[in-house]
Formats: structure tokens, sequence, C-alpha cells
């Protein structure tokens, strides 16, 4: 009986190609079962239009509020009003959250026209064209021409990792520039700091936002090519052999968590689904009024970043791994000395505690589940630190309870649409299909919002913390 693979699902507003070895098998149906096929309904052409359309109109909207940005930025050089130089800087933001939606919308519009380069429609559903993929080892010899990394033998999972990493640790980069330029604000009001020191940190925060899309466009692209080549792979072996296909999924150094699979991503009167959970409204974030109070906060799993340079640094990525063993404060090195046992060239690690439960959110009166993430840093066994926007644990010696309570935030906006995930686990995301965090191949601590909240305090300074010996 001649067989009809349907290999691909497309999520609507962002990436989703994801179908595991279980699923893929459900989905083999006899050919004259396959007008029931669910691949068959699907248009590029419309999911394109529809794309470029959002595209367009958000690209008028902003054009708009450019003109309106330049209008304030002509009346400062005039006036050299520090409320005006304020206001400059909301505005500022405004943008950047519409500018931020409209990369989302160029980098769903990119990995749709990949996947319609590399399938083709059949008579009962959609095939991957494998033979037509850029092959592993040609894709990663020329991304390590262009990145140079200090790590060599890297795959499509470790290039994906890094362009992650890197858009995260910009974030960071992005986090310093904002907290400085408030405190150049309060010099100025204070007549000691300058007006063109403002400005300056104004470009800076434009700057390090280019290099965040730029990263994810890269993670996005090669998660589509990988993930073409799985499903092309599989598709493959079944037509060659007829047998049931299976799953490679290759972790850089370890992990414990479960495997993470695929959910479809739907898009219902303009609202984005995952699963049965529409997108909420993010949190109030550390510069915005209001404050979410958290409550049954869990929990879920640690990751770790490794790097070969002192301080974690995207340029020096050498991997990661993932855990369910929280250690106190005091034994964060043993982190450390995990990574140096996994790859000797370790001199740092980044490491993120991931909590999950529910937040109210002031700005919609409404519980929505969300992730509250804890970071520190370590480069030996007695140097461990928290940098100068992230607060210490509630409880350095407990880090298994976490207070309810308000928590002051910084939110790493809709960082998580490419990931509609369900676990293989209840323990890692209990919810079903939700937008969750996916390190280490796996997924777990979901946000009904789609992004990572991080605890912030309005700190200068890094804070070190003492540690034990093993």
């Amino acid at each position: 009986m001649q067989k009809c693979i349907m290999v691909f699902v497309i999520e609507i507003m962002f990436l989703s190609v994801f179908v595991t070895a279980q699923e893929l098998g459900d989905l083999q149906v006899g050919s004259e079962e396959c007008e029931s096929c669910s691949c068959r309904g699907f248009d590029f052409d419309r999911a394109l239009n529809e794309v470029n359309a959002k595209i367009a109109n958000l690209s008028s909207v902003i054009n708009q509020k450019e003109v309106e940005l330049y209008t304030l930025y002509n009346e400062f050089n005039r006036t050299g009003n520090i409320e005006t130089l304020e206001e400059i800087i909301k505005f500022e933001e405004e943008v950047q959250l519409l500018r931020s939606e409209l990369e989302l919308y160029k980098r769903q519009r990119l990995n749709l026209v990949l996947i319609k380069k590399y399938t083709r429609k059949t008579a009962y559903c959609i095939e991957v064209l494998y033979y037509r993929l850029p092959r592993e080892s040609k894709l990663v010899e020329k991304y390590v021409r262009e990145l140079n990394p200090v790590k060599r033998d890297v795959n499509l999972d470790w290039l994906i990792a890094f362009y992650r990493q890197a858009s995260e640790l910009t974030f960071d980069d992005y986090i310093e520039v904002d907290m400085r330029l408030r405190d150049i604000l309060k010099e100025i009001k204070a007549g000691n700091g300058t007006i063109e020191d403002a400005l300056r940190l104004i470009r800076e925060k434009r700057k390090l936002w280019s290099e965040i899309y730029r990263y994810l466009e890269e993670r996005d692209k090669l998660q589509t090519i990988k993930t073409l080549r799985e499903l092309g792979r599989r598709q493959t072996i079944m037509k060659a052999w007829g047998i049931v296909s299976y799953r490679e999924d290759e972790v850089i150094y370890h992990s414990e968590l479960g495997l993470r699979y695929p959910c479809t991503e739907t898009n219902i009167d303009g609202t984005p689904y995952c699963g049965v959970n529409s997108l909420k409204q993010v949190l109030p974030s550390y510069n915005y009024p209001g404050t979410p109070f958290f409550e049954d906060l869990t929990p879920i799993a640690v990751w770790v970043g490794v790097y070969s340079s002192s301080e974690p640094n995207r340029d020096y990525y050498l991997g990661e791994f993932c855990t369910y063993t929280f250690k106190e404060e005091s034994r964060l090195h043993e982190y450390w000395e995990l990574a140096r046992y996994y790859d000797t060239r370790a001199k740092s690690v980044q490491i993120k505690y991931f909590y999950d439960g529910m937040a109210y959110n002031p700005s919609t009166g409404e519980y929505q589940i969300a992730n509250l993430i804890w970071q520190f840093e370590c480069n030996s066994a007695t140097n461990c630190w928290v940098t100068s926007y992230r607060p210490r644990l509630p409880y350095p010696n407990n880090p298994l309870t976490i207070p309810n309570g308000e928590y002051v935030i910084r939110v790493f906006s809709r960082a998580l649409r490419s990931n509609c995930c369900r676990s293989s686990s209840s323990h890692d995301n209990p919810y079903g299909c939700h937008w969750s965090n996916r390190h280490c191949e796996a997924c777990f601590a979901p946000d009904d919002s789609a992004s990572q909240n991080f605890p912030h305090e309005d700190r200068s300074g890094w804070i070190y913390i003492p540690q034990e010996n093993s």
C-alpha cells in the first residue's frame, strides 16, 4: 500500500516545524485515506501574503512613529529641555516594541520561504525534498569560517544554541546600557551629566537591538533547516525501508531533562494560540508601571552555559548542559567544576535557575502562567557572582523555595515564540502544549506571554558570593 507521510506543521506567527517519531508514525495513512490529511489545506502563498500584509502595516506605523520621533528630536535640539529628552526615551521604547513585532514577522516570512523552497505538494500531502537541503557539514563549515569559534567540532545544534545565547547575552548588554541611561538622566538633572552621553546611549540601545534581531534570524533559519533535515531523513528511511523512524537528539555535553515534543501554533481571529493557550500580554518590566505578583513558584530545571572566556562571552561559547539539581548559592562552583569535567577548556559558566508558577498581571487584572529565572556566573571554585542588575535568591541556602510576592522583573519579551511544545514529562511542562523554554533539547518553564522573566534589582556593581569547599 502506498504511504502518505505528512512531515510538517506550520505555525502561523513564528517558527514551528517539529514532528516526533511517534507522531510521524501516527501520521502515516493509506493513500485512500489521504483526503482527510491535515496538511492538504495549507496554502503557502496565502500565509506569505498575510505575513507580508502585517509587515507592510507595521512598517507604515513605524514610519509614522519615526516622523513623530524626529519632531521630538528637533524640539529637543532647539530647547535642550530634559523633559523632552525623557519623552524621547519613552517614545524610543514604544517604537522598539513595534520594531520587535516587525522583526518577528520578517523571521516568519523567511522561515515560510525556506519551507516552501525545500518541500513540495504531492497528491496526498506535503513532502520534504531531502536531496535539496544543504548538507549539514557544508552549512556548518560556512558558519565556522564566519564565527571562528573556540570549539571546532560543532554541529547545527551547537550553532543554534550559540545564536540563542548570543541574543540573550546581547540583551544583557542592552539592560546594562538602559541602566546607564537612567543614571545619566539623574546626573543631568543634578547638573553633572551631559546630553551627549544620553544621546550616545540611545544610539547604542538601537544598535544592540539590531544585533539581537540578527542573532534571532540566524537561530531560526538554522532551526528550520535542522528540522527539515530531520523530517526529510526519517521520511527517506521510511520510504526506503518501511521502518518506523527514530529520533536522534543531540545534546551538547548532557541533559537530565525529558525530551521535548512539538505542538502546532495556530492563529484564531488574529490571536496566536499554542495548544489551547492564547498569547497573553507580557508582564510589566522594571521600567514600566506596575509590579507582577508571583505565586506557587516551583523549581523546574537548571541550565548551565559553558565558555572558554574568564567571563561568559558569546564569542567563546563551548556548550551547555542541564540538570534538575538546584544547589545552594554557596555551592554554585560545583556547576563550574562539572563544566570543567565535560570540557577542560571551560573557564566560566552562566547558570540559570528556572522556576514556573502563576503571576498576577496588573496590566490586565488577570493571572497567567509565568516563569521566573535567576542568573549567576562563576569562573573558578571560589569565584561566583551576580551581575549589577540581578538579585540573589530570596533564600540563598534554600533554592527550592521561592516565596509568593511581588517581584520587579526585566522581561525578555516573546523570546519563546518559536517554542510551542510539550514535554515527555509532566514535571517539565505540566500544562500540555505551551510556549516553553527549550534548552538542552528539553521543554520546560512555560510562559503564557512566551517570554522569559528575570528578577531585577536596580543596583550597580557585582556582588560576589562566598563559596564553600566541595
